[in-house]
């Protein structure tokens, strides 16, 4: 007999935020499955304008990457094991280099 673990909520805040472009070459590609008319899957990279870094408040190194619109809507999220690694996610994914970062809210 297995037993399902839940997992308990954990708390996260929003700490850093970047504006982005998609390069024209993108290294990375998002695809959302279509089911209308036909099961298709569209491209939608060059919808992502902004990244939000959501780090974990209990203790672990975890964290989230948004990658929202222009509209401020959830394109895409990753979650990365530690900041450093999503910085450097990022870097290959944008080219955007750490010290671009901004505090989290935007002004």
């Amino acid at each position: 007999m297995s037993e399902t673990i839940k997992a308990e909520p954990v708390a996260l805040k929003k700490t850093l935020w970047a504006s982005v472009h998609t390069p024209l070459y993108p290294r990375v590609r998002f695809f959302l499955k279509v089911p209308d008319p036909a099961p298709t899957f569209q491209d939608i990279t060059d919808r992502v304008a902004k990244l939000i870094v959501e780090e974990s408040q209990d203790g672990s190194e975890f964290c989230n990457l948004l990658r929202l619109d222009a509209n401020d809507n959830l394109v895409w999220k990753t979650r990365h094991m530690t900041l450093q690694e999503l910085k450097w996610h990022v870097e290959f994914e944008y080219g955007l280099p750490g010290e671009k970062w901004l505090t989290y809210p935007p002004v």
